[in-house]
């Protein structure tokens, strides 16, 4: 992501915090002690792609007073100064919410500190997006600034809660079409980002009511310039559940040609109807058992200091959806009953 003439974007490493034990199809929600709860269902994938670096940072997690924070910070200013923007702007948002600020003084606080950090060597222009979802009983709130993306989910639409502060934007809204914008060398560009001015302005949506069966979707702009608005929404009502859908769009945003880190989180409440029937087993999931990372993908760039990492051919390849114990037992209770088939054959004959 550039700002003004930066043509550089980068991310830091995610955080994967979903510990949620929940069931679909209209049974209740459990927490992890297994009590009744309004708590949402919370999901995040967070990946390089093809950049030899991440730069996103991604948050999903409860804060010490029961609200839910969903954020996606991407950074800006060279491998090293867009991770330490990403991470410093969101450590700066959890800890101003946890000290009782609002959410928009929160963000000017972020945006203190990464200003701050860029008078730094080897950090000078350092700047990141910031959108941020605050849950809190059965009202939102959302802020953000800079061009990563909050969307709302229900039974029949997605809608974009936040306005892109970007090049594209703004030459959409003089007339150019989405494809004709993305064709432009400033395609890239924002208009505003935290810690590259002293003060930012903050756009801030709420607190609105929460609707249920709704999910929200918290995005880099690695996902959304591959995947158009409908096929987010498409990708999510195949799901099963939120964990099977952010995995199922980084895949197709990585396979559709995203050259970007590409970061996504999805908060849902209830049960957004799906066009395919969930199971209605109860599912659990946990840190420790969510080895289904992408690995990094390398890009040929020149001038990288870092070692490139190796290529993947293959989204599908970087994420394991463990289908391969699955076919592993498959296999085998065929070849015995192909086997038994034989021996009866031998016998009758």
């Amino acid at each position: 992501m550039a700002l003004g003439s930066w043509a550089t974007k980068s991310v830091l490493a995610p955080s994967h915090r979903e510990i949620y034990l929940y069931a679909l199809s209209g049974l209740p929600f459990l927490t992890k002690g297994g009590r009744l709860a309004d708590s949402p269902r919370l999901a995040v994938e967070s990946i390089a792609g093809r950049r030899p670096y991440q730069e996103d940072s991604v948050f999903a997690e409860n804060l010490s007073d029961g609200r839910t924070l969903v954020a996606v910070a991407d950074g800006m200013g060279g491998h090293a100064a867009g991770e330490v923007a990403s991470d410093l702007a969101l450590e700066t948002l959890v800890s101003a919410l946890e000290d009782g600020e609002g959410l928009a003084a929160a963000f000017r606080l972020a945006n203190e500190r990464v200003h701050s950090g860029g008078t730094e060597p080897g950090q000078e222009g350092m700047g990141t997006t910031l959108v941020a979802l605050l849950l809190d009983g059965d009202e939102y709130m959302i802020a953000n600034v800079g061009d990563s993306r909050g969307y709302q989910i229900s039974s029949d639409e997605i809608q974009q809660l936040t306005e892109d502060h970007s090049f594209m934007a703004e030459a959409i809204k003089q007339g150019q079409s989405e494809d004709e914008a993305m064709r432009t060398p400033w395609k890239d560009v924002l208009t505003r980002a935290i810690g590259t001015q002293e003060e930012v302005e903050v756009d801030v949506l709420g607190p609105s009511l929460i609707e249920q069966d709704t999910a929200f979707l918290i995005c880099s702009d690695g996902l959304y310039k591959v995947l158009r608005d409908q096929q987010l929404r498409d990708l999510f009502t195949k799901s099963l559940a939120p964990q099977d859908a952010v995995k199922s769009l980084v895949i197709e945003a990585f396979e559709g040609g995203s050259d970007d880190n590409i970061s996504v989180a999805i908060a849902e409440y209830g049960q957004v109807p799906r066009a395919t029937p969930p199971s209605k087993e109860i599912l659990s999931y946990s840190p420790e058992a969510d080895s289904e990372h992408f690995s990094e993908v390398a890009l040929q760039a020149e001038d990288l200091e870092e070692e490139p990492l190796p290529i993947v051919e293959s989204a599908k390849e970087a994420v394991s959806d463990g289908s391969y114990g699955a076919n592993s037992i498959v296999g085998i209770i065929l070849a015995v009953l192909v086997a038994l088939a034989v021996v009866v054959i031998l016998l009758v004959g």
